[in-house]
């Protein structure tokens, strides 16, 4: 995986949509900001996590799971200052793109980095390493669009299982929410509110999943409706970095009919 990673930045970015750049968080329209804390959104969320949790779902403790970000000159982990400015926190990801995304998002301007993959078991061990240089803090996933981050204290993940229940919430909810943000997005294209649901898809894309190909797919059909041909340049490379064919091709035959049809891509 860190080699993958590696030789992936030295030949090609990350693709990255214009107007995220420009606009990293829109919000939500407040009757969607309603679902999200809603009751039902909590059963969804609790649904998956206990999914996450069971095998054959459930993380093995000595297989890759986590990505660190390491100093190139191999001074040490990569750390960042909490808010309140009362230390350090280790940012760590669940997948080599979110990684990607924070390190071209947030670090461009930066020194170089390098990318370990870790096994839970292995994250407890750095976990443990860097406590005594005073980090007693992780965020999983912090969302480079985000200002406010979610920490957890190092001293309740003492053990791979720790980690693994963080990792089961965290994946939780971002999948109750993809799934809450892209129904949402396509009943408002269905009804014709095409910038809404466009700027929905974009908070999906950039705070919540960057690999789920629907909001790619959906952002593709948008433009060919609002007759932008950078955001569908944009949402054919995401499509086509993450090599994702099936969709590709899906959203070709609508550039090619010109017709939209906002089905729900299962």
């Amino acid at each position: 995986m860190l080699d993958w990673l590696t030789r992936t930045k030295n030949r090609k970015e990350l693709p990255e949509y214009s107007a995220l750049r420009s606009t990293p968080t829109r919000g939500l329209p407040p009757d969607l900001a309603e679902a999200e804390g809603s009751e039902s959104f909590a059963i969804s969320r609790e649904n998956f996590e206990r999914e996450l949790r069971k095998l054959p779902r459930r993380p093995l403790e000595d297989e890759p799971l986590f990505m660190e970000l390491l100093e190139a000159d191999g001074s040490g982990v990569v750390t960042i200052i909490l808010p309140d400015h009362s230390g350090q926190c280790l940012p760590v990801f669940s997948t080599p793109f979110r990684a990607f995304d924070y390190v071209q998002t947030l670090l461009a301007s930066g020194p170089s980095v390098r990318y370990l993959s870790s096994s839970p078991l292995e994250l407890v061990q750095m976990l443990h390493d860097i406590e005594a240089i005073g980090v007693k803090t992780l965020a999983l996933d912090r969302c480079p669009r985000c200002s406010i981050f979610t920490t957890t204290g190092t001293c309740s993940l003492k053990t791979s299982d720790d980690l693994i229940g963080l990792w089961s919430i965290f994946k939780a909810t971002q999948l109750a929410r993809e799934n809450l943000y892209l129904s949402y997005a396509l009943e408002s294209a269905r009804a014709g509110r095409i910038e809404i649901a466009r700027d929905v898809a974009l908070e999906t894309v950039g705070h919540v999943d960057l690999e789920d190909p629907r909001p790619h797919l959906l952002l593709g059909q948008l433009a060919v409706k609002l007759k932008d041909r950078q955001l569908l340049r944009e949402a054919k490379a995401f499509l086509q970095f993450l090599k994702l064919d099936r969709w590709e091709r899906k959203l070709e035959q609508v550039v090619q009919s010109g017709a939209p049809d906002f089905d729900d891509p299962a």
